[in-house]
Parts: structure tokens; sequence; C-alpha cells
């Protein structure tokens, strides 16, 4: 009856993965509601980036025009934020990010783009007066922001400015006016009703979080006059990227041969139940690779290998919790005990190994370039995946096993030489 229900319970998961298998290989058209869009397949819904996708990408250097403000580290990732809301208003498919010192646009077409250049370099300029007009005094400048930031508070988005010490002092100036007039370049300027104000700080309701996050980079783009020069332009055709897509896919079906054959070699059937686990991480890695938002991953090259890492980590997890089953069995215990007195002595130090390398991705992810960030992320996702599903399936399948084969030939098991069988 055991092994009836064992074998069931391998066939039903067996079909769902065939099915998960299907719906990340192949697309295929909706129909009733559905019928305008259509299902590509999780594989291909992965935010892939230039190397995968083709484009150009331009590389700026950064240059400080001025000294006032020293460190610029909050002028260049604002100018990245104004950099990408600037280009997709122009109706560009960007991605914009800082790489080292310089800051890289991807054009996530294939074409050449015109006059980006004087696009990303034109001046900045904010300013808070007393009255309105082109020939008001400016009281306030972006030189007397602390702070700039987009954030929500309820059901209202905020602009939330924070003063220096002397910008403080500036912006009592306006508070006694009781109105204050906020420009932006030459945007028509927003007025607002000041009573009650602190002047160490001032929230402006807008329309969304995208327009205060928006203007937020631009007013701390406004605080550091930097411009920004063409270093290198790169193209990656389509056909390029067809050629590393193949590549890619290449390198995930070897990685896995490779995996599944020296499994099976030393640890014969058990090792293609182990395959069957790594199959069930692999297509779970990907639906979860697909559902990140945009915002934050691109799989990029080195995302890519992180997630052949994972892969290969997770084979290699395999190998060991077999590894210390046949050493159970190595001592004397039969079959069905050594797999699960095996697997009983090792998952805490398995689920301990995978989350110091999760806890290590996280950090990394914080305190790193984009480019690492991709790295990290597809790490993180990959741990929890592998993580999670070898754990989980491992001990089942593995008892599962236990109970349709009972040859120790079946799982590549020997016993150590003058060691008796123990009850």
């Amino acid at each position: 009856m055991k092994k009836t229900n064992s074998i069931v319970r391998f066939v039903i998961m067996a079909v769902l993965c065939l099915v998960l298998l299907a719906l990340t290989v192949f697309q295929f058209s909706l129909t009733g509601k559905l019928q305008d869009n259509d299902f590509v397949g999780f594989a291909r819904a992965i935010n892939f980036g230039i190397d995968f996708r083709g484009g150009v990408v331009e590389e700026y250097s950064v240059k400080r025009n001025s000294s006032k403000n020293g460190d610029i580290k909050t002028g260049v990732a604002s100018n990245v934020t104004r950099i990408n809301y600037l280009l997709q208003n122009e109706g560009y498919d960007v991605n914009v990010y800082k790489n080292g010192d310089n800051i890289s646009i991807e054009f996530l077409d294939e074409y050449s783009p015109l006059d980006i250049s004087q696009i990303i370099n034109k001046k900045v300029t904010f300013s808070i007066k007393t009255s309105s007009g082109d020939d008001a005094e400016d009281v306030v400048t972006a030189n007397d922001i602390q702070d700039a930031y987009g954030t929500t508070s309820g059901t209202q988005n905020i602009l939330v400015l924070t003063f220096t010490r002397d910008g403080a002092d500036n912006f009592q100036k306006v508070i006694d006016s009781r109105t204050g007039y906020f420009y932006i370049n030459s945007d028509s300027p927003m007025s607002v009703s000041l009573s009650g104000a602190s002047n160490s700080y001032v929230g402006l309701t807008v329309e969304n979080l995208d327009i205060a996050k928006n203007y937020a980079s631009q007013i701390m783009s406004a605080k550091y006059d930097l411009s920004f020069e063409n270093e290198s332009t790169t193209t990656v055709t389509s056909q390029m990227a067809q050629k590393n897509r193949v590549v890619a896919i290449c390198l995930l079906v070897g990685l896995f041969v490779v995996c599944t054959i020296i499994l099976c070699l030393v640890f014969h059937k058990l090792g293609l139940v182990g395959s069957f686990i790594l199959l069930i991480g692999v297509l779970l890695q990907i639906v979860l690779l697909q559902a990140i938002p945009t915002s934050v991953f691109e799989m990029t090259v080195p995302a890519y290998f992180a997630s052949l890492l994972c892969m290969l980590l997770g084979a290699l997890t395999l190998f060991l919790i077999f590894s210390k089953m046949h050493g159970e069995y190595k001592k004397g215990k039969i079959l069905y005990a050594s797999v699960k007195f095996g697997y009983d002595k090792i998952w805490a130090q398995i689920l301990e190994f995978f989350a110091i390398l999760l806890v290590s991705s996280i950090a990394t992810y914080f305190l790193s370039t984009y480019l690492v960030k991709q790295f990290a992320m597809a790490l993180m996702a990959g741990f929890v995946v592998y993580a999670t599903t070898i754990l989980l399936c491992t001990k089942f399948f593995t008892r599962w096993f236990s109970n349709i084969s009972y040859n120790s030939k079946d799982y590549g098991f020997k016993r150590e030489a003058n060691i008796n069988e123990l009850k």
C-alpha cells in the first residue's frame, strides 16, 4: 500500500512539474476576456537587460563644476533619478544607473539616441520666492536644501524639503510672508500657504508619488553643479542578443545535465530523485525572477551567473544530504532508517548555510552598485528557492522512494567492511 501511494505521489508531482515546465518554456494566446493578451512563458517574462535583449549603452563621466558642495554622492544619485524621468518623458525606454564613478544609460531599443548629452546636461534651477514673477527675489535656493524626497502620508503624496541652518533662516522669511512660491526650472510656481509651518522643513502635496520623487530629484540635482560627458557608446544588436540567449540556455541545460550525471553516477536511482528536485528548483527560480518588478531587478550577465551558481549550490546540497544518508547506511542502519536519520542530522546545517548566504547577499544588495545589486538579487531569489525546495522536497521524495525501492544498489549505498546491519 505504501509503495502504491508513493508511486501515485511521484506521478502527481511529475505531472505538475511538466505543467510548470510547459508554462515556463512555451507561449500561447489567451481567449475570452484575456484574448487581447498573450502568455509569453515565465522564462521570456524575465526582465532581461541589454546583453540578452539588445540596445545601446552610453557611459557618461561625472564632472563637478563647482566646489561648493563637496560630497557629490547624493548629487549623482539624484541625477540618476532625474535623468531617468527626463529621458522617459522624452519617449525613451531607458534604464539609468551609477556604474562606478560613471553613469550608465541603457536604451532598451536598437537605435542610436540623439542629443542625449544636451538633454541630460540641461541646467536645473530651484528657488522659493515670497511673490510670483521671474523678477522676484530668490529667498531660498537649492543650496539651502538639506534633503528632498517623495513620500506618502495616508492618501496624500508629499514632497518633503528639509533645510540647512542658513536655509532655515531664509525659509523663515518665506513663512513670515504667509505664502511661498516654489519654482523648479521655469515651471509655473506652486503657491502654498505656510501658516503654522516649521522653518526646518516643509511638505508639499502633489498629484502622485512619481511626481514627488521627480521633483525631489530635480531639487537635489540643482544643489550640485554637475555635468556629464560621454565616454563610450556600446551597441548590442538583436543578433548578438539572440546569440547570448542561446549561449545562456546551453549553459543552463549543460550544467543541469552535468549535475544530473554526477548525482546518478554516485547515487544511482536516488540521483534521479535528486535531479527531479533540482529541476523543480530551477523552474521555481525562473518563476520567482520573472515576478520581481522591473524597477528592482534586471537579468544582467552577472545576475545570470548568480542564478547558475545557485543551481550549482543546490546540486551540491543534494549531494551532501545523500552522502549523509550513505554515511548512516555505512554504520549499519537499514535503508529506510538511513534515509530518515541522514536527513534529520543535516537539514539544520543546510538551513543555516543558506541563511548565512542569504543575509550576506542582502547586505551586498544594499551596499553595492547597480550591477552588483542585480547579482545579489539573483542570489537572494536562488537561495530562497533552493533552500525551500531542497529541504522540503528531499524530506518527502526520499521517504517516498524508500517505500518503492528496498535495494541498496538503487541508492549507490555500500556497507563498510565488517559492519553488521543494525536492527
